[in-house]
């Protein structure tokens, strides 16, 4: 985890960390307080029935996960359903607009039969966001 810094975490980042509860979780953050909690939106949790729901986490037990993970297709599927589960329509509308322009650009890429600039196979984004990742 990353030192503390307010300046960095703001609202609608993307976040790995712990929750009060010592939950491990991915997700975005919803609201921030000033007594220092953070909501989080959980879109991955090592509890799967918390995944959707907020939770609370202190900043410190936070990590920013980089901005530019959203390119890959599978990861736009997913957030394409918290969209739906959260009944965000704009964001689902945002979320379908980008999936359309990279399948468009990368046509082998929308059947899943692998991820432009990965030697691996998969993208930055899949390997972080992996279910394994929280056990």
């Amino acid at each position: 985890m990353t030192a503390y810094n307010p300046m960095l975490l703001q609202e609608g980042d993307w976040v790995s960390g712990t929750t009060l509860q010592d939950e491990r979780f991915i997700g975005y953050i919803e609201s921030m307080n000033d007594d220092g909690r953070i909501r989080v939106r959980l879109t991955q949790c090592d509890r799967t029935e918390r995944v959707g729901t907020l939770a609370e986490a202190r900043p410190f037990k936070l990590m920013k996960l980089p901005d530019d993970l959203l390119s890959d297709v599978e990861a736009l599927r997913g957030l394409i359903e918290v969209a739906l589960i959260t009944r965000d329509r704009e964001w689902f509308k945002e979320l379908s607009e980008r999936k359309s322009a990279a399948e468009a650009a990368w046509p082998s890429h929308a059947n899943g039969t692998g991820t432009p600039g990965s030697a691996s196979g998969l993208s930055p984004f899949r390997r972080r966001f992996n279910p394994g990742f929280l056990r």
